[in-house]
């Protein structure tokens, strides 16, 4: 019986818990504060390398989404979600071997987007398999400020546009514009300035970033695996990024 399977056997409850399971596959850690663009990059980078993205909340979403999944695991998230409580890290590592174990074989390996946010949380997921490198995208803090405050979203399918025209520092980013002002290209629907991407929500979110994440960032420079990128011209330093992927993905 293949780890796979076994795995897939234990998360519907028919065998006991088991340790065993091990993804080897690369695996990828993006890192980034709010307005950097770690969530553009790792679409490019997941469609290059054919590494599917998993993002917590949204594999969350999904799973109890299914009403047909009635197994243990999906039960108590459920019931932890309805109650409006945090997934604990043992569940939550529970639900990423889960995830591994239902990988396709064209997939070359998997980013992890959002996760880990804290050092038990990282040392959780090095049981789980190796972490190749971690992606960590930095910008100027007044650069992200501006950014953010820039940021447009069609009110309707949620389309992201950026008003914020940005050409000092070294920096050089072009807004992206709708053709129609305050239109979403897409579907006509109006864009609107959301409230977390207001000054006084954009310092608090930032700050509450580095808060967290500065411990995960020493940790991971220990181990000699974290990667810096600074995108001074946003999405057109994506093929500078690709080349150094392709050298930390080498065999």
């Amino acid at each position: 019986m293949c780890i796979r399977d076994r795995y897939q056997r234990r998360v519907h409850g028919i065998l006991m818990k088991t340790d065993t399971f091990t993804y080897s596959k690369p695996m990828l850690v993006l890192l980034g504060a709010p307005g950097v663009g770690k969530g553009t990059f790792g679409k490019r980078i997941s469609k290059d390398f054919d590494m599917p993205i998993f993002s917590t909340g949204e594999y969350l979403r999904s799973l109890i989404s299914k009403k047909d999944d009635v197994s243990p695991l999906t039960e108590r998230v459920r019931k932890v979600m309805a109650e409006g409580k945090l997934l604990d890290d043992d569940t939550i590592i529970e639900i990423i071997q889960k995830r591994l174990a239902e990988d396709l074989p064209s997939a070359k390996g998997i980013i992890f987007d959002g996760f880990p946010r804290t050092i038990p949380q990282a040392e959780k997921l090095d049981t789980v398999g190796k972490v190749k490198a971690v992606l960590d995208f930095i910008n100027k803090e007044s650069i992200l400020v501006e950014k953010l405050a820039g940021r447009r979203e069609c009110e309707k399918c949620h389309d992201a546009y950026n008003v914020a025209n940005i050409h000092k520092e070294g920096y050089e980013m072009n807004p992206l514009l709708p053709k129609e002002e305050n239109k979403c290209d897409k579907c006509g629907g109006n864009l609107m300035h959301r409230p977390d991407d207001q000054p006084t929500a954009i310092a608090e979110r930032l700050k509450v970033y580095h808060e967290k994440t500065a411990p995960l960032e020493g940790f991971y420079e220990k181990k000699g695996i974290m990667k810096t990128f600074e995108p001074k011209k946003g999405v057109a330093d994506y093929p500078w990024i690709k080349s150094e992927i392709e050298k930390i993905l080498k065999p």
